[in-house]
């Protein structure tokens, strides 16, 4: 899928904690000594600060430890509390970018687009031909270009799981210039078991393209620059996989439904007509 996690154990508690641990001793300061009855209450909490001896440093450290063995889930609750926030600022900073770059994702005039140029709502996929997840969403797509007659679907070339990646994806740009685009596309998603250059312009020939106009538009540098400018874009709005999706200025899951997809269209619609 788009997003890839770990599945963290008592043992690399360290490692993760790195960032976290000073405040992860914070949280649990107050917690701790009240458990190990340094004190009894606020006032004589407040003789323990500072520590003006390195007696009362080093049992103030033994104590905290002691709690953090004896309750690890403060440490767990900590971490996982920061985690949230760290992906909360992080879906806050690629928002930004999205927005900062909308020109760019919604009327770049060397990307492939489908559906109407000037639909009232823009949908951006950034995909790769050799992505499972990719070929799925295809059919998606495609049904909704053909519900929605003011819809803009636009197309970013994002090869990046394999050599053959690059090759189909500079093959469907050059079958642009032609513009069979929306054909060659779905005939590629909907069998990408073989991307062989002699799939590909066996597939070129089927739709009547100019074959040697074909192989000069794979290999021209403008090719080569359309996909070099998807890349940079993806790293500035934080798409680090495929697919990713983007309907108006707003992120979705990769994994998003037809329906699910639908009611994000109409929402924005809805907000442009209040």
């Amino acid at each position: 899928m788009f997003l890839h996690k770990k599945n963290y154990t008592v043992q690399n508690w360290t490692t993760l904690c790195k960032p976290t641990f000073a405040g992860a001793i914070a949280l649990s300061t107050t917690i701790a000594l009240g458990t190990v009855g340094h004190a009894q209450d606020a006032k004589d909490n407040s003789s323990l600060f500072p520590l003006k001896t390195a007696e009362q440093t080093k049992a103030f450290e033994e104590a905290v430890k002691e709690y953090l063995i004896q309750n690890p889930e403060v440490i767990i609750d900590s971490l996982t509390r920061y985690q949230e926030l760290q992906a909360q600022r992080e879906e806050e900073q690629k928002q930004l970018a999205i927005i900062s770059n909308a020109e760019e994702l919604h009327n770049s005039a060397t990307s492939p687009y489908l559906g109407n140029p000037d639909g009232d709502v823009v949908l951006v996929e950034f995909f790769d031909y050799r992505c499972p997840y990719c070929h799925r969403a295809a059919s998606v797509v495609k049904q909704l270009v053909q519900d929605d007659p003011n819809l803009k679907v636009v197309m970013k070339e994002f090869p990046i799981l394999s050599p053959e990646s690059m090759i189909a994806a500079r093959a469907a740009l050059a079958a642009m210039k032609q513009g069979k685009y929306n054909e060659y596309h779905f005939a590629l998603m909907d069998n990408a078991s073989d991307l062989s250059q002699d799939r590909l312009f066996n597939l070129a020939e089927e739709l009547d393209l100019d074959i040697d106009q074909f192989k000069d538009d794979m290999k021209s540098p403008e090719t080569g620059q359309e996909i070099l400018n998807t890349r940079t874009l993806a790293q500035r709005i934080g798409a680090n996989g495929t697919p990713a999706f983007i309907v108006g200025t707003t992120s979705v899951p990769p994994n998003t439904t037809y329906e699910q997809f639908k009611a994000l269209i109409e929402n924005i619609r809805a907000e442009k007509a209040s």
